[in-house]
């Protein structure tokens, strides 16, 4: 079974999470959002009532240990998720754009190829 933690609660978040139910042997075990009552309204409304919750994506990853994150946040915040997912071994599936600068992103490529 895979693990993941979903980063981002916003409306797109829906449509990752009713993908995610077609999937099988893939868990959402973490949700997190800036806004914690957003990320516990899309775990109720799926239904998702043994996952982790936070607003703090390293938290969440660290008290989960995914094998993957999805990453749903506004393009001003990928880097920083994208670091912070790979540094800690994680897979990471991106929405695009892939960062908000072509310095950010050729930082996250570094970072892919280290991890």
């Amino acid at each position: 079974m895979l693990r993941a933690v979903l980063v981002g609660c916003g409306l797109m978040s829906r449509a990752w999470l009713e993908a995610v139910r077609e999937i099988d042997g893939l868990s959402i075990v973490g949700l997190v959002d800036i806004d914690v009552a957003r990320a516990e309204g899309r775990a109720a409304e799926f239904g998702l009532s043994d996952v982790v919750i936070g607003s703090d994506a390293a938290t969440v990853i660290d008290a989960v240990k995914p094998d993957l994150v999805f990453d749903v946040v506004v393009p001003d915040a990928r880097h920083g998720l994208a670091l912070t997912a790979l540094g800690r071994g994680c897979h990471l599936l991106t929405e695009k754009p892939m960062a908000d600068s072509l310095a950010h992103a050729e930082d996250i490529i570094a970072a892919a190829r280290k991890a």
